[in-house]
């Protein structure tokens, strides 16, 4: 009888112990991970076997974008709340309109930067590769609808709809 209650003790300690090693592996890797925030670099240097040179050329240009990227986050964020809050306080149509007009104007400018970008890297990588690297990221921005950052990554990503989204 005394064996069923260690058996189970054992059975649960062993649950936990094991539940608790996988807790602490996988949370290591996923905010060692998060802090870098270089995943498309990642997969760029590992699916164009990128090093040396290029590799270094490749992530000067896309750390000088970074801040490119910012701040069309940034004019993308307050053009939306703008009208937003024209359309919630009964602002007059003309006034809503070119609030309208200024978020497409602002998402167009973030997207043809975002294309000249992808188009600059493609070349930095050369060759067959470069073409092959543009056929499969630029058919992501034209299809881009600036519900966040631009990812490679498919996770989820913060909204442009709160200005603290980048």
């Amino acid at each position: 009888m005394n064996y069923r209650w260690i058996t189970a003790g054992a059975i649960i300690a062993l649950a936990i112990l094991a539940g608790g090693a996988s807790y602490l592996c996988f949370h290591h890797t996923m905010s060692v991970s998060a802090g870098q925030n270089h995943d498309s670099l990642m997969w760029v240097r590992h699916e164009f076997k990128l090093s040396g040179e290029r590799l270094a050329k490749v992530e000067a240009l896309h750390e000088a974008y970074e801040s490119v990227c910012a701040e069309h986050c940034i004019a993308i964020a307050e053009s939306r709340t703008e009208l937003k809050r024209l359309q919630t306080t009964g602002a007059s149509p003309s006034e809503i309109e070119a609030a309208a007009a200024k978020v497409k104007a602002v998402d167009a400018n973030c997207k043809a930067s975002t294309e000249a970008h992808i188009k600059e890297v493609a070349a930095l990588i050369g060759g067959e590769e470069g073409r092959r690297y543009l056929s499969i990221v630029l058919p992501r921005v034209v299809m881009f609808d600036h519900a966040g950052p631009a990812s490679l990554d498919l996770h989820p990503t913060p909204s442009h709809d709160t200005p603290a989204g980048k």
